[in-house]
C-alpha cells in the first residue's frame, strides 16, 4: 500500500485534519471530542469491506449496545467507538488469537493460561462464525470486569468510567494509564500508536488509508510493540 508523504501529515495537534486522507499523529493528550467523531453510520460506511465475510452480523452485534453502557457517550457514539476497536483490533476476524495465545476475538480480550480453566475464550472459526459468537466476543471486550481476581481484564466500559475516552483507550491497551499527559506514553508490549490509531479512525480515516508501524515509526516516533 503506498504510503503517506511525511509533508502530508499535521504535525499532532490538528484535529481539523482528521479524516482528510492521511494519517494524523496525534500525540499527547491530542484526540478528538466525541461530537467531532463519524456516526456509526458513517463509520460503517467508511469501513465497509475491511470487516470481511462477517461484517452484517458484527455490525449488527455492535448495534446491540443500546443504549450505551457508558455515561460520557451517547449510543450512537459508543458504538462508533467499538467498532474502531474492532477494526485496531482485528480487522473484523473473529478466530484473531495473539500475543502467545493470550489475546482472543474482535477486540482481543486477554486470558491467560489459568484463566482459560475457568473462561472460554470468546472466539470461532470464520467459516462458521455466528451473531452470538461475535456478541459474547463484544460483551467480554466491553464489559470484561471491574475487579482483581477475575479472569478478563477490565473492559472498555470500565476504563470509560475512570477517564476521558483517549486515556481509557490506553487504558484498554496498556492494562494502566501511565501517564495521564501523555497517551503515547505505554508499556514495551502495548501499541504507543493505538491512541492515535483510535483517533484517526474516529476521525474518519479508511482503514486502508493506515500507514505501517514503520512509518509511523519514523514520521510520528511511536515505537514498535516488543512481540513474540
Amino acid at each position: 500500500m503506498p504510503q503517506p508523504t511525511p509533508s502530508s501529515v499535521p504535525g499532532g495537534n490538528d484535529l481539523s485534519s482528521l479524516g482528510q486522507g492521511s494519517y494524523v499523529c496525534l500525540r499527547k493528550t491530542s484526540f478528538p471530542p466525541p461530537q467531532a467523531w463519524k456516526s456509526f453510520g458513517e463509520s460503517g460506511q467508511i469501513s465497509k469491506g475491511s470487516l470481511g465475510p462477517g461484517s452484517s452480523d458484527i455490525l449488527k452485534a455492535i448495534k446491540s449496545f443500546d443504549p450505551s453502557p457508558s455515561r460520557v457517550l451517547n449510543t450512537d457514539q459508543f458504538q462508533t467507538l467499538i467498532l474502531a476497536m474492532v477494526l485496531q483490533e482485528s480487522n473484523g476476524n473473529g478466530n484473531a488469537v495473539n500475543d502467545g495465545g493470550m489475546s482472543y476475538g474482535l477486540l482481543q480480550v486477554q486470558l491467560s493460561e489459568k484463566a482459560k480453566e475457568t473462561e472460554e475464550p470468546a472466539t470461532c472459526d470464520p467459516s462458521g462464525c455466528t451473531y452470538d459468537n461475535y456478541l459474547k466476543m463484544l460483551q467480554q471486550g466491553v464489559y470484561g470486569h471491574s475487579g482483581t481476581g477475575n479472569p478478563i481484564p477490565p473492559g472498555i466500559a470500565y476504563w470509560l468510567g475512570q477517564y476521558s475516552p483517549g486515556a481509557a483507550l490506553r487504558g484498554y491497551n496498556t492494562g494502566s494509564v501511565p501517564d495521564e499527559s501523555d497517551y503515547q506514553v505505554a508499556t514495551p508490549i502495548s501499541t504507543e500508536s493505538y491512541v492515535s490509531d483510535l483517533g484517526n479512525r474516529l476521525g474518519g480515516l479508511p482503514p486502508q488509508r493506515f500507514p505501517d508501524p514503520n512509518w509511523k515509526l519514523s514520521n510520528c516516533g511511536f515505537k514498535l510493540a516488543i512481540t513474540g
